[in-house]
């Protein structure tokens, strides 16, 4: 029933184990008490602040009632193959630190690939990112690429504030 999350390597392990708790509607202290794990570890594993051991894999499955051996060590496995490629990878990255994480809430910051989704981290850099924010997008894509991807913008959502970031930190106004 849970086996499609094996494929998806992007997502962290506690992520996987909170959304089938929710989906089992469980609290973390019930998960526990069933698993015989203590509550803490339970809610470190879900902030991913711990790795899920093969023999904590088995009792979060039996408790679960998930029949694939050792699911959740294979998840967390995954995830850190995918982030160990992606990190290690010969795709650059701009430089982080310039960045709010609060200017991406929705997404996990760490796990935000930087080439697929430029389009769409432009246009958010443009109308809500700060000046550090705007500077470093222009260096890491360059002017070109941003003109191109900002002039193919139809959505009339918060325009004002990327024209106005457009013109301030482009210099030239863009036509949609």
């Amino acid at each position: 029933m849970y086996e499609n999350y094996l494929t998806y390597h992007h997502i962290p392990c506690g992520a996987v184990l909170d959304r089938i708790r929710t989906k089992e509607h469980l609290t973390q202290r019930e998960l526990a008490s069933r698993s015989e794990i203590p509550y803490q570890r339970i809610n470190d594993f879900i902030a991913n602040r711990r790795r899920i051991s093969p023999d904590n894999s088995l009792r979060l499955e039996k408790a679960l009632g998930i029949n694939y051996q050792c699911f959740f060590y294979q998840i967390q496995t995954n995830y850190e193959i995918f982030l160990a490629t992606n990190n290690n990878s010969e795709q650059s990255q701009p430089d982080k630190s310039k960045y709010r994480k609060a200017l991406f809430w929705d997404t996990d910051f760490e796990t935000i690939d930087w080439h697929r989704n430029s389009e769409w981290i432009i246009q958010r850099v443009f109308e809500y990112g700060n000046e550090s924010e705007i500077k470093e997008t222009i260096r890491y894509y360059g002017e070109r690429k941003i003109t191109k991807v900002l002039s193919g913008i139809k959505d009339s959502w918060n325009s004002e504030n990327r024209n106005n970031n457009i013109q301030k930190y482009l210099g030239h106004e863009i036509k949609n």
